[in-house]
């Protein structure tokens, strides 16, 4: 009933709009460009009538180089461009006929101003990192070593930011919880899901990432540490364009790519499509330690592990936009992936008691993971007028995960002898649907205020099946303790509403205030209610910036957030490490909030940002805990009575020559954790640094090189230390003279320094547990990029409700 009751209102509101959008107004869009077709930023566009030349309207184009004019009178006009370094240009003449046309004008082409040198063309390149007042934007598509590469391995290299492959977890600036959106929208799918998304997501079709680590209100509250923002690339004006991308690579074993993006916009239509695949035949390797107690004796347990897995990731997403009239565009998206994970591992274990060996286990695993996801979406944007506009979407998502192992296991004695052994099977089903749907609604009421209100409804509901049972004595019998069904119904509801306010030519506030009530009942078979949550929270946003001069600045902000366990998470399941040990879920999770403190100063290029975090209940995942008979060790994700994060980032940029250019950056994070662990008071501290650089080559007009690499000394993750790692990237790129096609070679982790190592020492709970993953992260790649058709395509950056109702879904 609450489903039907939301779609009808939602509805009944889309036909509205539907039947006033065709009492349209005039509007012109076009583009500026250079003379090697790269948009021009911020230049000034002015619309000209023809019998005078005197100016009728006057815009800024955007940094993409688009501009939006609208509000006019019919008439014939021409449009004139100005900017900074470039020759003033005109388009041809045009006619307006009524006060409803809707005209996309070719690219206006500046030539710049500035005498060349015979045969030396000078292009203008983003830095591969860019610091704005309120995020980090990483310029991916100017990086040469990340060509071939996937989203996530970009993300990897990012200042502040710390990959988690393990446990799936991202955190920036030393705090977990983050959240990652596409295209500046939310989903609800979860860190897990959303690292297999990176991971097979070349890094050839994104623009650059955002990392943004005070989010206005319009957001949702979810992530502690901030949002990290996924820019696709996209074009103007109308045309058919596109590129595509062939890549191979080979570490232990081989690596392919490929991807193809298309975008085709004729008059009220237009029309994209991406479409990659990303396989991968990996080899890694774990090595583990723990110690337990077994009959009044201390066992220790050394094992290793080799795996081969075949992955194999699809993603698909396509759409398309009608112009129903200069007010109002509908809009249909889908997008979708399969991802199809094969895993072979052999696992030897080595047991001892006062350092004499007492026994050996071999485990040896199949397991099959598989993934399939769609999404569609329905979006209805409409402008009252040029600066009022209402935004709504209805999505729908669907996740199913079939997760089947079998584990053959076999004891022998110190001496090599076979003792007995035993077969293992776990299955695991998890569908889960999620409906949701948003009305955003923004007005600028003069130069210096703006204002924005929304509304979003979140309906969740999953189930979860899993089972484990041993075959013994010829029949198989089921684990009781980790066999479970169940089922959670969940429903999120928002409102918000923000205020920018630019004081004056130096000073701007923004403060906004978002309401969000949470429903959450998770059942199983044996149990009602194991997790029954209803309770609503305010979530302030308060963000002041200060130009002192022209070049110094200063700024302030302020956010309150929260960090919701995700669905899987929350779902009972279960993984075998070892005989004795899982990694498991914990239906007991609660959120986690946080209070957050930025200051930033910036001195021309150069920022220093510092920052302040305190949050309650802080979800760590993959930490250990023991069964209540102490013979099973579980890692699991517990939630963290109190912990405090200072971190201090700083960015420097350097010009070492015209062919020689640097990106620096150096973080500095201050940790603390405070809380009972399993009737054990404890209180970590712990310091840790992260440096990254950038250096950058231009070799001659058509080859440069790339230096890239970081270094993170050790840190905090809940009550496990990780230790330091680091990794140095090298990488070479030809363009053709064109600049339609360029070909990569680059090869990642040179030394094979980026090993993943952890372990927990506390003798009062009687956790002695060390782990090392090494990834196989040192991979040859070549890579190819062609584009063709018109440089010159519109494509509406497509935002959905549910970007932040993905990120709960974990793989």
């Amino acid at each position: 009933m609450i489903v039907k009751s939301s779609l009808l209102r939602f509805s009944m509101l889309i036909l509205t709009l539907v039947s006033l959008s065709f009492n349209g107004f005039t509007q012109i869009q076009g583009s500026v460009k250079d003379s090697l077709s790269q948009p021009v930023p911020f230049a000034n566009v002015q619309l000209m009538n023809v019998l005078d030349s005197s100016q009728v309207m006057g815009v800024m184009a955007t940094e993409e180089g688009t501009y939006m004019i609208s509000e006019f009178s019919p008439g014939r006009y021409i449009i004139g461009v100005s900017a900074v370094g470039y020759k003033p240009a005109w388009s041809a003449s045009f006619e307006i006929k009524s006060s409803n046309d809707h005209i996309h004008l070719n690219p206006i082409i500046v030539e710049s101003n500035v005498y060349q040198i015979s045969d030396v063309n000078v292009v203008a390149r983003k830095p591969i990192y860019e610091l704005k007042m309120d995020r980090m934007v990483v310029n991916v598509e100017n990086s040469i070593t990340s060509s071939g590469n996937t989203a996530l391995e970009i993300l990897e290299k990012s200042p502040g930011i710390l990959v988690n492959r393990q446990n799936n977890s991202i955190s920036m600036a030393g705090k977990g919880g983050v959240q990652v959106i596409i295209n500046g929208k939310q989903s609800r799918m979860p860190i897990d899901a959303v690292m297999q998304m990176l991971d097979g997501m070349n890094a050839d079709n994104v623009k650059r990432i955002e990392l943004i680590t005070t989010p206005p209100a319009k957001y949702d509250a979810e992530g502690n540490a901030g949002i990290i923002n996924i820019v696709l690339k996209k074009s103007e004006d109308f045309g058919t364009n596109g590129n595509f991308s062939l890549g191979a690579g080979v570490a232990k074993r081989e690596k392919m790519n490929a991807s193809l993006n298309m975008n085709h916009h004729v008059e009220k239509f237009n029309f994209y499509g991406l479409y990659n695949v990303n396989f991968n035949n990996q080899r890694s390797s774990i090595t583990t330690y723990s110690s337990f107690e077994q009959n009044d004796d201390i066992v220790e347990s050394y094992g290793k592990s080799n795996r081969s897995a075949l992955v194999l990731y699809q993603n698909i997403r396509m759409g398309i936009d009608y112009t129903l009239s200069s007010k109002t565009t509908l809009s249909l998206l889908t997008n979708g992936y399969v991802r199809d994970y094969q895993m072979d591992a052999y696992n030897n274990i080595n047991y001892l008691i006062e350092n004499m060996e007492s026994s050996r286990s071999r485990l040896e695993t199949d397991e099959l993971n598989k993934w399939i996801h769609g999404m569609g979406n329905i979006n209805l944007n409409h402008r009252f007028h040029e600066e009022e506009v209402l935004d709504i979407n209805i999505d729908y998502l669907n996740y199913y995960n079939n997760n089947p192992s079998d584990f053959t296991l076999e004891n022998y004695n110190p001496e090599g002898e076979f003792v007995d052994g035993e077969d293992i099977e776990i299955t695991k089903t998890t569908p889960i649907d999620i409906l949701v749907g948003a009305v955003d609604y923004s007005n600028r009421k003069n130069e210096k205020v703006k204002w924005e209100l929304g509304f979003k409804e979140t309906l969740t509901w999953f189930n979860n099946d899993v089972a484990v049972k041993y075959f013994r004595d010829g029949r198989w019998e089921y684990d009781p303790e980790l066999t479970n069904k169940s089922w959670l119904n969940e429903n999120i509801t928002a409102f918000y509403g923000s205020l920018n306010w630019q004081v004056s030519e130096k000073t701007g506030i923004t403060a906004g205030l978002r309401y969000e009530y949470l429903n959450s009942v998770l059942d199983t078979e044996e149990e009602k209610g194991i997790v029954d949550l209803h309770y609503g929270k305010f979530f302030p946003t308060f963000y002041a910036s200060q130009k002192l001069n022209k070049n110094n600045t200063i700024q302030f902000s302020y956010s309150k957030r929260i960090d919701r366990p995700t669905f899987n998470e929350l779902a009972p399941f279960v993984t075998f490490v070892t005989p004795e040990s899982f990694v498991a879920g914990n239906e007991n999770l609660l959120p986690a909030m946080s209070d957050i403190f930025r200051m930033d100063y910036q001195l021309k290029s150069y920022i220093m940002s510092l920052s302040y975090t305190k949050t309650k209940n802080s979800i760590s995942r993959f930490q250990p805990v023991y069964s209540e008979d102490g013979e099973r060790q579980y890692f699991i994700s517990m939630n963290l009575d109190k912990s405090e994060n200072i971190s201090v980032v700083l960015a420097l940029p350097i010009t070492v020559t015209e062919w020689w250019k640097m990106q620096n950056s150096l973080s500095w994070v201050w940790q603390r954790i405070a809380t009972n662990y399993e009737g054990t008071y404890i209180d970590y501290k712990q310091n840790y640094y992260n440096l990254s650089s950038s250096q950058s080559f231009t070799l001659s007009n058509q080859f440069s090189a790339e230096v890239s690499g970081f270094y993170r000394s050790k840190s905090l993750e809940g009550i496990f230390v990780q230790k330091p790692l680091g990794r140095l990237d090298l990488g070479v790129q030809w363009r053709s003279k064109s600049q339609n096609s360029r070909l990569n070679l680059n090869v990642s982790d040179v030394f094979k320094t980026q090993v993943l190592k952890r372990e927990a020492h506390v003798p009062e709970l009687k956790i002695d547990n060390y782990y090392a993953i090494d990834w196989e992260p040192r991979i040859l790649r070549l890579t190819f990029t062609h584009n063709f058709g018109n440089k010159a395509i519109k494509m509406r950056k497509r935002n959905t409700a549910s970007e932040e109702e993905q990120r709960r879904v974990t793989q």
